[in-house]
């Protein structure tokens, strides 16, 4: 059986300013119900996976868009210099 033990508190995310959370690199954990900033794919309070993208469809578009502009603003540095 899996719960919570309250280890994800350390890993706890805050919400960035300009950009979404998925966008931003954070995961969450639906158990846990905390958006945690850690490189593994299972959490590592309750070891169950973390979404990696959002569930609904505008989130989804929004996180697309904000991916693909992140993409596009590093290509034209990539090519100034």
């Amino acid at each position: 059986m899996t719960y919570c033990i309250g280890a994800c508190k350390k890993y706890k995310a805050t919400r960035p300013a300009q950009i979404g959370r998925y966008a931003a690199g954070q995961k969450r954990c639906n158990y846990c119900e905390v958006f945690v900033d850690y490189e593994g794919i299972c959490c590592p309070c309750c070891n169950r996976q973390l979404r990696c993208l959002p569930r609904s469809r505008k989130g989804k578009a929004r996180y697309l868009e904000q991916v693909s502009a992140s993409d596009l603003a590093d290509t034209t540095t990539r090519v100034k210099v």
